[in-house]
C-alpha cells in the first residue's frame, strides 16, 4: 500500500506544482519586477498548501483502498476497486478543474475563487455567459481536464499493478502498522504540519508582493476555507466574530468620522442616526441617478490615469459642466453593494451583501424614502432581471414605488445577454420622465458595460490589435455613447431644467497590481450635473465614497431630514476627515489621499503607498488606520446583527 499511496501522492504534487507554474505564466507574474528569491519562496510555500490538499485526498483514498485490499480480497474485488477509482475520479477532478479555472478568475477579480460564487446559483445563465467571457477560459478548461486525465491514468495503472499482489504473512502484521503511520502523516499534512494551529491562508502572506503571496496558495484550499466560513456564518450569523472595540469606542469614533455642525445624533442604538439641518431652504428639484455598470474612474478621461485609455468623451464633457468629485471611491466590488451604498449611505458588508441577507428585511433610511416624505414619486429602471441579487425586494422595501425591468420591455429590445442595451433603457427612462409628475426621483441602472460585452458591432471602436481588453473597451465606450445620447436628448426639456442628474459607477474592474487591494478598482468619481444651472461647475478634490452621496444630495436640496447614512456632505467645508472605507472579498481597508490600509480577519494589517505599492512602516499611522477600519467593520457587523441600521427599533 505504501508504494501505491506514494506514487499517487507524488503524481498529485507534481501536477499541482505545474498548475502553479501555469498561474505564474497566466497572470504574467514574471513581468512584475518581483525578486527571484521571492518567486522561489512562493513555490516553496505553495508545496505546503498542495501537500495539505493532497493529504486530504489520500486519507479518503486509503479508506477505500484499505477496504478493497481487505474485504475485496474475499468478496466483490472488482466492485471495491471501482470505488477507489470513482473516489479518485471525483476528488481529483474537483481539484484540477478548480485549480485551472481559478487562473482566469484571478485575472478578472484579483483574488481566488471564494464562497461568493454561491450567491449567484439562481442566475446561472447570466453568470455562465459572463464566466465564459473571461480571458482564456477554453484553454484553461482543457488544461484542467488534461491534468485530471494524466492523474487518473497513472493512479489507475498503479492501483491495478499493485492491487492484485498477494499478502504475505509478514504483510498481515505490517500492513495495519503502515496504514496507521500513513493516516497519521496525512492528518498532520492536511493540517499543515505538527504545530497546534491548523493551516490557514495567512501562511501564504510572506512578502510585500501580493501576487507572490497569492501564487503560493492552493485555490482548492482557499475555496474550501471560504466555504467553511460561509457555512459557519450561515449557521451562527456573526456571533463568532471577535470585537476589538467597545460599543462606546465605536460610537465615539464613527460620530467623529461622519459628524459635522449640521448633525444632531439622536440614538444610542443606531450610532449614526441623526437629525440634519442643512440651514438652507428646500429645493424641489427632480433627482435622476444614473448608476453606471463598471464605469470605473481608471477609464474616465477626465482623471488622466496613466496607462489607461480614455473611453469617456461624453462623460468628460459633462465634468466641465457639473460638480465633479474626482476623488470618490466605491465601497465594494459588486453591483449589489453599490446599489446599497449609493441609495442608503450604508457600507459594503463584510461577507455576503446585506441586500441578499434576511437581516436586510428591514428598511433603511434611503434617499428615495426621504424624498417620498417630501412628496416625490420614485422609480427604478433597469434593462436586466429586476429580481437579480434581490434588487426588487430591496428597492420596494426602501421607498421605490415604480420598478421597471427587462420583462417590461418588448422582446425585440432584449438584444444582449443581460437584457436591454443602454440606449433602449435610456429611451424608456426618458419616456417615464416626460410623463412623470414632478418632483420625482428616478434611478437608472445601465448594463451594456458588463461581460460578455455583446454590444452591436457597429459601435466597435477598438479591435484585437489594440490589446486583449478591446471588447471591454468597446462596451465602456458604448456606455459613454449611450449616456451622451440620453443627455443630449433631454437636457433642454422643461423637467430636465429642474433636475439634478447624478452619475456614479456601481463598482470597478480588476486592473492587476502588486497590492492586496488595488485602489484603482475602487476609483469611482461622482458627477452631479444640473442643466438648469442650479450648481456652478467645479472640480472637487475632497476625498469621499458612495456613502457620501446621500448626504451630499440632501445638502444640495436643503431643509431638514433624518439620516442614518455613514457618509458626509462632500460640499460642506466642515468635513475634515477625508478617507474611504472599502471591502474587497475577504479584505477591507481605508483609502486616503496617499495611502491604502489593508486588513482582514485572516490577514495582518499593512499600509501601502497607493501609487508605488511600497509598504509603509509607521506604528502611529498603523494604529490610526486600524482604528478607522475596525470601527467601520465592527459597526457594520453589529448593525446587521441587531437590525439597527434604520430608524431606532
Amino acid at each position: 500500500m505504501v508504494k501505491v499511496m506514494l506514487k499517487i501522492y507524488f503524481t498529485m504534487m507534481v501536477l499541482l506544482s505545474f498548475l502553479r507554474l501555469m498561474f505564474y505564466r497566466g497572470i504574467d507574474i514574471g513581468s512584475m519586477d518581483i525578486p527571484r528569491d521571492v518567486i522561489f519562496k512562493s513555490f516553496r510555500i505553495g508545496l505546503i498548501f498542495d501537500n495539505s490538499i493532497t493529504c486530504y485526498l489520500l486519507v479518503g483514498t486509503m479508506v477505500f483502498y484499505g477496504i478493497y485490499r481487505s474485504v475485496g480480497k474475499i468478496i466483490l474485488s472488482g466492485l471495491f476497486r471501482w470505488l477507489v477509482y470513482i473516489y479518485l475520479f471525483l476528488t481529483s477532478g474537483i481539484i484540477f478543474l478548480i485549480g485551472a479555472m481559478d487562473i482566469p478568475y484571478f485575472k478578472e477579480f484579483n483574488f481566488h475563487m471564494s464562497a461568493s460564487i454561491l450567491d449567484y446559483w439562481d442566475h446561472m445563465e447570466e453568470i455562465t455567459s459572463t464566466a465564459f467571457h473571461m480571458d482564456g477560459i477554453p484553454g484553461y478548461m482543457v488544461l484542467g481536464i488534461g491534468l485530471w486525465a494524466i492523474f487518473m491514468v497513472i493512479s489507475v495503472r498503479t492501483i491495478r499493478s499493485r492491487g492484485e499482489e498477494e499478502f504475505s504473512g509478514r504483510d498481515l502484521i505490517l500492513e495495519p502498522v503502515k496504514y496507521l503511520i500513513l493516516i497519521t502523516l496525512c492528518v498532520f499534512g492536511a493540517r499543515g504540519g505538527f504545530s497546534q494551529g491548523t493551516l490557514n491562508w495567512g501562511r501564504g502572506i510572506f512578502s510585500q508582493y501580493n501576487y507572490a503571496n497569492q501564487m503560493s496558495m492552493n485555490p482548492t484550499f482557499t475555496l474550501g476555507k471560504s466555504l467553511d466560513l460561509y457555512r459557519k456564518e450561515h449557521e451562527r450569523g456573526k456571533a463568532h466574530f471577535h470585537y476589538s472595540l467597545s460599543s462606546e469606542e465605536i460610537k465615539n469614533n464613527i460620530r467623529e468620522y461622519i459628524g459635522d455642525s449640521t448633525d444632531k445624533f439622536i440614538s444610542n442604538k443606531n450610532y449614526v442616526l441623526r437629525d440634519v439641518d442643512t440651514g438652507k431652504p428646500v429645493k424641489k428639484m427632480n433627482v435622476v441617478m444614473v448608476l453606471m455598470e463598471s464605469f470605473m474612474g481608471a477609464n474616465v478621461g477626465a482623471l488622466h490615469v496613466p496607462g489607461q485609455p480614455d473611453l469617456t468623451p461624453n462623460y468628460d464633457k459633462l465634468t466641465k459642466e457639473g460638480v465633479f468629485f474626482r476623488n470618490a471611491y466605491s465601497s465594494g466590488n459588486r453591483s449589489n453593494r453599490g446599489i446599497v451604498s449609493t441609495l442608503t449611505g450604508f457600507p459594503s458588508s463584510y461577507g455576503k451583501s446585506i441586500i441578499k441577507k434576511t437581516n436586510g428585511i428591514k428598511p433603511f433610511i434611503s434617499l428615495p424614502s426621504i424624498l417620498k416624505e417630501r412628496g416625490y414619486s420614485t422609480a427604478f429602471i433597469y434593462g436586466g432581471d429586476i429580481e437579480f441579487d434581490n434588487m426588487k425586494g430591496f428597492l420596494k422595501l426602501n421607498g421605490v414605488d415604480t420598478i421597471i425591468g427587462k420583462d417590461d420591455f418588448p422582446e425585440s429590445e432584449r438584444t444582449i445577454t443581460w437584457g436591454v442595451n443602454d440606449e433602449n433603457m435610456f429611451k424608456r427612462a426618458e419616456k417615464y420622465a416626460d410623463e412623470a409628475k414632478e418632483p420625482f426621483f428616478m434611478e437608472m441602472f445601465t448594463i451594456s458595460n458588463h461581460a460578455p460585452f455583446d454590444i452591436d458591432p457597429k459601435y466597435n471602436y477598438y479591435s484585437e490589435k489594440d490589446g486583449k481588453y478591446y471588447e471591454r473597451w468597446n462596451a465602456f465606450r458604448y456606455a459613454d455613447h449611450a449616456l451622451g445620447e440620453f443627455i443630449n436628448s433631454v437636457k433642454d426639456k422643461p423637467w430636465a431644467k429642474n433636475t439634478m442628474f447624478i452619475f456614479v459607477a456601481d463598482h470597478g474592474q480588476n486592473l492587476g497590481g502588486n497590492a492586496e487591494i488595488d485602489y484603482r478598482k475602487f476609483m469611482n468619481p461622482i458627477l452631479i450635473y444640473t442643466p438648469g444651472g442650479q450648481l456652478k461647475a467645479e472640480s472637487v478634490d475632497r476625498l469621499g465614497s458612495q456613502m457620501d452621496l446621500l448626504p451630499t444630495v440632501m445638502g444640495i436640496l436643503g431643509g431638514k431630514y433624518t439620516s442614518a447614512a455613514w457618509g458626509k456632505d462632500l460640499l460642506n467645508s466642515d468635513n475634515k476627515n477625508q478617507f474611504a472605507y472599502v471591502v474587497d472579498g475577504d479584505l477591507f481597508g481605508i483609502i486616503d489621499k496617499d495611502n491604502i490600509y489593508i486588513d482582514g480577519t485572516n490577514f495582518k494589517g499593512r499600509i501601502r503607498n497607493k501609487y508605488t505599492n511600497e509598504i509603509i512602516d509607521n506604528k502611529e499611522l498603523m494604529k490610526e488606520y486600524h482604528k478607522k477600519a475596525r470601527t467601520y467593520l465592527e459597526l457594520n457587523i453589529s448593525q446587521e446583527n441587531s437590525g439597527n441600521f434604520g430608524r431606532e427599533l
